[in-house]
């Protein structure tokens, strides 16, 4: 083992090289990347390199990182790099990059878990590691299910309840029955539990020295019911707690479809082709209608779409396929065409207007060009930013697409057919399969470099839902950033823009961002969550039930964790016993398996809680349903997050149905509402229409209505905007993504803000900007 010194700045930082390192920095992400190493070949630099770029020349990771390091111990065999210190967040968002810039996998630790420790320490911490003593089946009925032993139980099952009945079986000396006499009487003679829920259970783990039983469960309310019954019968404590909610078959078969492109195709793509031609920037807003969003940056003689939320052709006043002119069609992908076309007149066009010397008379002598739309940039994957994407590859079928891969996963989940298919091993529809394979996937931190020295397009986190990325284009000394749709703070369980932001070097000199409640004001979303938080523990008080009419399917996911987390609280430190269940379809559990399968690219408490198998998604609290699982909606006490908040269609209008009707019971929707019969009710109607021939009375407490004061959204408001403004400093900001007339009042604002120039934008007319 060889020990090095590094001195960067004023800091003398340790560098040792081991010939083995200790299994416990190998983790599932090593692997991963070990092997995602050997399939791009990526090129191993020697570490002297590494040391002198990281330090001396890397840009992305800042200085306070590097400053925080004291110590680097590298293995070239495993192609490991272990940092110690205390801060390095940015390192591990990097992660990608780094290996892609080094072909060394960085690991971040706070001290060296490789070092010698004392005998009785290592006595301590392997005390603490849990193992596996021995392993059965068990058949109850037609189940059957693993029964394990385990020794050195996690600290996750030591629960203030856990403490509690402990002293209870002490202070009362009841006797710890054995475990399989437990087993044959709970499952044959305990007529407490109903069959049902004895059916439910999934795997048992127990612990005999702490006098523990798991039950992992899909449902178990009558066990937890009568558990101080249990504890007094048997002298075991039953921690009760769900299923893991399973991986995504989605993101497993996109993993398995081989891509056309990586982030070194553009590095052979030239910005101008001609060296006496300017790296001119553009813009070109495609399309401004409400729920639709796509802009073209031309950078030199490169094109890029920025999201493509394009609707198919229709007809313009809704005849019949068939009998409608095709000429008469309302068609957007045609505007894209139009662009190409016509782009070299747009420009001469525009720079007679700001009296710019022209340089496209050079251009047209020298060579014949011909524009194309080089890549796509899909921000994230709500409708209204990725809608047109199938269409855009069937005209386009080689297009490069730069988007993260929960925006692809997601995209796929909802857009495509595969969850109709009769088996899940791979993505069967070819269109779907040729969009995978032109994907190069970003995340945030990584950089897109082209040809030309000082110009590339760099990725960060937006907030807003898993996977949202904005877009920093970088030409010269020109930055332009497009957000795409963000949020600033975090809202658990997803990080904001905010500590993304000071990775972004500024000023910015032209911001296009999302303006869709960039006039609204929704106070602290704090406050507003435990408003309804107040509403919603009243009503599992009495055992009401509760509606959350919820889009997209992130908000409805906020929501879940924010309401579990705020009752288990309340259950384990006040002991409260009306916890209650929270119900949430299936789609939105989809969802959740692909936050699972991509936990690393999740930035925000829940990627940990993931990574340490403390995964709140696995709890017993949450249940999923479908059409053909509406029984629940007879019971009591239950919160039902569904989707969407308008009640326009699927099986929310069965829900509304049964949870309207009552009186006592609550419904919020939140979210955008632009349909009936939602936005009848916000208007006061006593009367749900859910069809012609289904209306019904509604007499539930509408949130909507008692307290409008109460909004929760996931797009910034003026606050947050205020904040990004702050932030990037720029020097002009265009909005999009809201109707003219409603961002007037934004522009004022962020004039107020010291921003001189703002602007909204105007469809098809194409803008110069440096």
């Amino acid at each position: 083992m060889n020990n090095e010194e590094f001195l960067f700045l004023d800091k003398i930082i340790i560098i040792k090289e081991k010939e083995d390192i200790d299994s416990s920095y190998k983790i599932k992400s090593y692997y991963q990347k070990l092997k995602f190493m050997e399939n791009r070949k990526i090129p191993q630099k020697p570490i002297s390199e590494v040391l002198n770029h990281f330090f001396l020349k890397n840009k992305y990771i800042s200085e306070k990182s590097k400053k925080s390091i004291t110590k680097i111990i590298h293995c070239p065999k495993d192609k490991i790099l272990i940092i110690i210190t205390k801060s390095g967040k940015d390192i591990i968002w990097n992660r990608d990059k780094l290996i892609q810039d080094y072909g060394w996998f960085f690991f971040i630790a706070k001290t060296d878990i490789g070092k010698k420790k004392s005998k009785k320490k290592r006595e301590k911490e392997e005390i603490k590691k849990e193992i596996t003593i021995s392993k059965v089946n068990f058949q109850f009925k037609d189940l059957v299910f693993p029964i394990k032993q385990k020794e050195n139980m996690r600290p996750l099952y030591h629960t203030k309840e856990y403490f509690q009945y402990i002293k209870l079986i002490k202070s009362e000396n009841i006797p710890q029955v054995p475990i399989k006499e437990v087993l044959e009487d709970f499952f044959h003679k305990y007529e407490d539990i109903p069959l049902k829920e004895k059916k439910a259970i999934r795997k048992v783990i127990y612990y005999n020295r702490e006098k523990v039983i798991v039950i992992k469960s899909l449902i178990g309310d009558k066990m937890y019911e009568h558990l101080e019954n249990l504890v007094k019968k048997y002298g075991w404590y039953f921690y009760i707690t769900g299923v893991p909610v399973g991986s995504s078959e989605i993101s497993l078969a996109i993993d398995r479809i081989e891509k056309r492109y990586n982030q070194d195709y553009f590095k052979s793509l030239s910005i101008s082709q001609y060296n006496n031609a300017k790296s001119r920037v553009t813009i070109y807003p495609i399309i401004l209608k409400p729920n639709h969003n796509c802009h073209i940056i031309g950078i030199g003689n490169l094109n890029i779409l920025l999201d493509c939320g394009i609707s198919k052709p229709i007809s313009q006043e809704g005849e019949e396929e068939e009998k409608i002119d095709i000429s008469k069609k309302v068609d957007d992908f045609k505007h894209i065409e139009e662009y190409l076309e016509n782009l070299p007149e747009l420009i001469l066009e525009e720079e007679k207007k700001e009296k710019i010397e022209s340089e496209h008379e050079i251009i047209q002598n020298l060579s014949p060009y011909k524009p194309k739309i080089d890549a796509i940039f899909i921000s994230h994957s709500h409708f209204d930013h990725i809608s047109g994407l199938k269409k855009l590859i069937e005209l386009y079928p080689d297009i490069p697409i730069l988007c993260s891969r929960i925006t692809l996963d997601l995209f796929l989940l909802r857009d495509s057919n595969f969850l109709k298919q009769e088996t899940h091993e791979e993505i069967e529809e070819e269109e779907y399969k040729n969009i995978v394979k032109n994907v190069i996937y970003v995340e945030n931190g990584d950089k897109i470099e082209f040809k030309m020295k000082n110009c590339y397009l760099s990725f960060f986190h937006a907030g807003h839902m898993p996977g949202a990325l904005m877009l920093l284009a970088k030409i010269n000394n020109f930055r332009l950033l497009y957000t795409g749709d963000y949020t600033y703070h975090d809202i658990t369980p997803f990080a904001g823009t905010r500590r993304f932001l000071e990775q972004i070097s500024r000023p910015i000199d032209y911001l296009l961002i999302d303006g869709t409640s960039a006039s609204e004001d929704f106070g602290y979303l704090s406050d507003q969550f435990h408003s309804l938080i107040l509403f919603l523990e009243q009503k599992a008080e009495y055992e009401d039930n509760v509606l959350i009419g919820a889009d997209p399917s992130s908000l409805a996911i906020t929501f879940m964790l924010i309401f579990w987390r705020y009752f288990r609280k309340l259950q384990l430190r006040q002991g409260f016993k009306k916890r209650p269940n929270i119900y949430v379809d299936m789609m939105v559990r989809k969802n959740i398996q692909v936050i699972n399968h991509r936990y690393e690219y999740i930035y925000g408490p829940i990627s940990r809680l993931i990574r340490d198998k403390a995964n709140p998604f696995n709890s017993i609290k949450f249940r999923w349903f479908d059409h053909d699982n509406l029984d629940f909606l007879r019971a009591k006490n239950n919160i039902i997050i569904s989707h969407p908040p308008d009640l326009s269609y699927g099986i929310i209008r069965n829900i509304i149905n049964i949870i309207g009707r009552n009186p006592h019971n609550l419904v919020f929707l939140a979210g955008s509402i632009h349909e009936p019969p939602g936005i009848d009710l916000i208007s006061g109607s006593e009367e749900i229409e859910l069809s012609e021939t289904w209306k019904m009375p509604f007499r539930a407490l509408l949130i909507n209505t008692f307290a409008p004061q109460l909004k929760i959204k996931l797009h910034a408001d003026k606050n947050q905007l205020a904040e990004m403004i702050k932030s990037l400093e720029p020097k002009e900001v265009c909005f999009f993504h809201q109707s003219p007339k409603r961002l007037e009042e934004a522009v004022e604002y962020v004039k107020g803000l010291g921003v001189e120039k703002v602007s909204i934008p105007i469809k098809r007319k194409l803008l110069i900007l440096n």
